[in-house]
């Protein structure tokens, strides 16, 4: 036997001892891959709801009078001004749309339209003079807002501002330097709007809020008239309101899903 032929049988056989003992070792595979991570809430999409709460504030007023008559006919008081306090309910309807950035910042519109009760009862008069009973009610009112937050996961803290709208009644007698002028206007007018809340994806689909907005409109104006005593005319110099309020939103990403549509994606 040559030298070559026994090299090459001795590395015959080392292969073949090789190959048996990996054919003894147990099979090897590759680890499952780790499961997707958790995907966090995502607040983009459509929102509508209800809400209601308390409104409460205040309602004044800047008169002109003229006297008619008494110890000093024809004498003028500009500028005579009147407050009242106003307190009640407010109920209403809201919608709006909103977008979550990938770095959790939401930015969002809202609009809402609400049924109020805001009055006030009795008049104050800056002379300390006489009575009446003048009811100053803001009876409707709405908000077209912008909305922007942070996210934390289902916990949205934001602050609000923008228009608001709405109808004021004033109706009865004010008091006027010693004079209860009579009453009887009701006006729509805008004006603005700002505040904060927080809101809590308790479902997927379904969030609660409570917020706050302070309200700012100009008031009512108009006209009473005393025969023989005075004139008055008046124009409104604040309507202003603070509303508590809590509401309910059901959540939507589109309005496919909202009706059943596929592709409908808006």
């Amino acid at each position: 036997m040559t030298f070559k032929a026994t090299v090459f049988g001795a590395l015959a056989s080392i292969l073949a001892a090789n190959a048996v003992s990996a054919a003894d070792l147990p099979s090897y595979k590759a680890p499952p891959p780790p499961p997707p991570a958790p995907v966090g809430f995502d607040w983009t999409g459509y929102h509508f709801g209800i809400n209601g709460g308390y409104g409460g504030g205040s309602a004044s007023y800047l008169s002109n009078v003229t006297f008619l008559g008494g110890a000093v006919p024809g004498a003028v008081w500009n500028n005579a001004p009147s407050s009242h306090g106003t307190t009640g309910f407010v109920v209403g309807v809201q919608s709006g749309a909103t977008w979550q950035l990938p770095n959790n910042v939401v930015f969002g519109y809202e609009s809402d339209f609400n049924y109020a009760d805001v009055t006030s009862g009795s008049p104050g008069s800056a002379w300390g003079w006489g009575g009446g009973a003048l009811q100053s009610r803001l009876r409707w009112f709405g908000t077209e807002r912008l909305r922007a937050g942070y996210a934390f996961g289902r916990f949205l803290p934001y602050v609000t501002g923008g228009l608001m709208y709405g109808q004021i009644f004033s109706n009865g007698f004010d008091a006027v330097g010693g004079i209860s002028f009579p009453t009887n206007t009701s006006k729509w007018q805008a004006g603005w709007t700002v505040g904060a809340g927080l809101e809590w994806a308790v479902y997927d689909k379904i969030s609660v809020k409570a917020e706050y907005l302070y309200t700012n409109l100009q008031g009512t104006n108009g006209q009473g008239f005393v025969p023989n005593v005075a004139y008055r005319s008046f124009v409104g110099n604040g309507l202003d309101t603070h509303i508590g309020r809590v509401g309910v939103n059901y959540n939507f990403k589109s309005f496919g899903a909202l009706l059943g549509i596929p592709g409908l994606g808006l």
